[in-house]
C-alpha cells in the first residue's frame, strides 16, 4: 500500500474497514501511528480505529469535540491537545505502556502530551479492528454520527512503545519501520461500502 491511501469520502453508517492483526493484540504496551487528513466541517466526534472484544470497546481512538485526540480504554477516555491542521496531512503517533501507565501523543514529530493511564492494565486479544466507525453502544449498528471523512495512510502498530528517536525518523519519512501487528506495506484488510483505495 505504499503510497496509496483509504478514502472515506461521506458521513455513514456503512463505510469503514476492517484490519486483520498480523499476531494476536494481546497487549501490555503498544505503539499506533498513521497518517490522516480529516475532511469534516462540522464540530463532532469522530471515530478513527477502534478495537472491539466480544461485543465490549476495548481500544479506541477518535477526535472528539474540537478535535482534541481522545483514546478510550476499559471504560475511560483521556484527551489530548487538538489537531491544529484540518483538511491537511497530520502524522500522529500514541503510546501506552502497562507498568507505569505512560500514555503520549506525537503529532507531526512533537509530543502533544503524556498522561498516566491504566497502570497493570492489558488490552485482551480475539478482538475487530474497524477504521471510520464504532459501534452506537445502545443499537449496536454503527453511528453515522461518528464516522470519518477523509483520508488515512501509513498506519502501523507495534506491540512495543517505540523510542523517541524512531517516533521522529519514522515522521520524517527516514525509517520504514514495519508494523508487527498492523505492517502498511503488508496490511490484511476489508473494505467495506464506498471506502476506496486511491
Amino acid at each position: 500500500l505504499a503510497g496509496r491511501h483509504f478514502l472515506f469520502p461521506k458521513q455513514s453508517s456503512t463505510d469503514y474497514v476492517v484490519l486483520t492483526p498480523a499476531v494476536p493484540m494481546r497487549l501490555n504496551a503498544f505503539t499506533l501511528c498513521m497518517n490522516l487528513a480529516l475532511n469534516v466541517l462540522e464540530n463532532r466526534p469522530i471515530n478513527l480505529f477502534t478495537y472491539r472484544t466480544f461485543n465490549r470497546e476495548a481500544l479506541i481512538l477518535s477526535l472528539t469535540y474540537n478535535w482534541k485526540v481522545g483514546l478510550y480504554m476499559r471504560g475511560e477516555t483521556i484527551l489530548f491537545p487538538y489537531l491544529d491542521k484540518c483538511n491537511t496531512w497530520n502524522h500522529i503517533c500514541l503510546t501506552w505502556e502497562s507498568e507505569h501507565g505512560r500514555c503520549e501523543l506525537w503529532v507531526n514529530g512533537r509530543r502533544t502530551g503524556n498522561k498516566i493511564y491504566h497502570k497493570d492494565s492489558t488490552v485482551q486479544p480475539g478482538g475487530t479492528v474497524t477504521l471510520g466507525q464504532n459501534y452506537n453502544s445502545y443499537s449496536r449498528d454503527f453511528d453515522e454520527e461518528g464516522s470519518y471523512i477523509g483520508k488515512i495512510k501509513d498506519l502501523n502498530m507495534w506491540n512495543k512503545v517505540l523510542s523517541l528517536r524512531s517516533l521522529r525518523s519514522i515522521f520524517k519519512g527516514k525509517v520504514k519501520q514495519k508494523g508487527d501487528i498492523f505492517d502498511w506495506s503488508n496490511l490484511s484488510y476489508s473494505i467495506k461500502g464506498n471506502v476506496t483505495l486511491v
